[in-house]
């Protein structure tokens, strides 16, 4: 059995970050290049508060977080060919801390605030295989381009499997390997493909 809580704390850290239009607009004394419009736009536009921004991302090292959570897992050997484990891990969102340029809160990521892992491995002299669950709640993920593209993943419960056999006193192996058994629409990032059933068929060979 297995316990544990931790508090990280993370500070510098480097950022790709969107930064605000008016920071560092193009101006009527310096027009985008190719600018078609006569350049007393820009100022107009600038007094209503509508900017073009000449920087618009750059990399910063944002001010402090605190991340924190526990863990706890167990193993367990039921005989000489199975075994079990199970881990369930918590954590909870970010905090920003005090500082003079602190994290912005538009770039924080919250992770899955729960998740749990439950499964089996069985090897035996002529048959092998394994079984797992694994579940994960939402996440928001705010770590490519700009706010508008943010958001959130769904919540997810994943069932992968495998199933084998051993042939020649064990120096041949045959494995059949099926992740997301259910062929659930699963997601693990905002960017992330959808994962959907996948089957791979494995010949192993000892050659000792």
């Amino acid at each position: 059995m297995g316990a544990a809580f931790y508090v990280n704390d993370l500070d510098n850290n480097i950022n790709f970050t969107q930064l605000p239009n008016s920071l560092d607009p193009y101006t009527a004394a310096n027009p985008p290049p190719g600018w078609p419009l006569p350049a007393s736009v820009l100022a107009l536009l600038a007094q209503r508060g509508t900017f073009l921004p000449r920087t618009a991302f750059t990399y910063l090292n944002l001010g402090p977080i605190r991340n924190k959570g526990f863990e706890l897992s167990l193993d367990h050997r039921v005989n000489s060919t199975l075994t079990a484990f199970a881990n369930y891990s918590w954590q909870a969102k970010p905090t920003v801390l005090d500082s003079p340029t602190p994290f912005p809160a538009q770039e924080l990521a919250l992770p899955p605030t729960n998740r749990f892992n439950l499964g089996f491995n069985g090897d035996g002299s002529r048959f092998l295989g394994s079984a797992t669950v694994n579940y994960s709640d939402s996440a928001f993920w705010s770590d490519v381009l700009s706010s508008p593209f943010h958001g959130f993943t769904e919540s997810y419960t994943m069932v992968n499997g495998s199933f084998g056999m051993k042939w020649s006193s064990g120096r041949i192996t045959t494995l059949v390997k099926v992740t997301n058994l259910f062929n659930k629409d699963i997601q693990q990032h905002v960017f992330g493909d959808i994962i959907k059933r996948q089957g791979v068929f494995e010949v192993r060979f000892d050659l000792k």
